[in-house]
């Protein structure tokens, strides 16, 4: 068996009982597959193939980039896909369901004001403002404008709050309606 020094695999190949001289012919042609004496000689690409391949990867390559950096730069802060991403929320606080703190209202923290829910159609000011005046520190009570069933209490201190939610939730005020309920207001 002889050992040629490199032509295709550029390291030794073994090829069998070839002659050295037609080794080097095969080299020199750059021929890919032989079969000759049950011998079967696979070559790696000539270096000038290998290196106009490499050449036009390149070239695709550089291609690739200038399109990229030809193409409309997005703003900070926009995903890759193009669209435009979530601003922030700013300003005033949503309505939406999921938006909203996770906290139940009976477990707010005390302040100095309580929200006031389930009233009756006919309740008033002056009616709500007998009843909630009676505890230490009243200031006053605002119906909302527009929204029949709700309004809000408003106490000098965060104890006279907390005395009046104590006694009036779940109080009746007309006879015949549903029980008030009384939270402390959302901050």
């Amino acid at each position: 068996m002889i050992s040629y020094p490199g032509c295709w695999a550029r390291g030794r190949q073994e090829v069998g009982d070839l002659s050295a001289p037609f080794l080097a012919l095969l080299c020199g042609v750059g021929l890919y597959r032989i079969a000759l004496r049950s011998v079967i000689l696979t070559s790696v690409p000539h270096p000038p193939f290998t290196e106009r391949k490499q050449a036009q990867e390149l070239e695709v390559q550089k291609s690739l980039k200038r399109a990229a950096a030809a193409a409309p730069v997005a703003p900070a802060g926009t995903p890759a896909d193009g669209r435009p991403a979530k601003k922030a929320a700013t300003g005033l606080k949503s309505t939406n369901a999921a938006a909203a703190p996770s906290i139940p209202d009976e477990y707010l923290p005390p302040n100095k004001v309580l929200f006031l829910q389930k009233l009756p159609a006919d309740a008033n000011q002056e009616m709500l403002s007998g009843l909630f005046g009676r505890f230490d520190g009243f200031k006053e009570v605002r119906m909302v404008p527009g929204r029949k069933g709700i309004a809000f209490v408003e106490y000098e201190h965060q104890e006279g709050a907390i005395s009046a939610k104590e006694a009036m939730a779940g109080a009746v005020l007309v006879t015949g309606a549903d029980p008030i309920k009384v939270t402390y207001q959302r901050q």
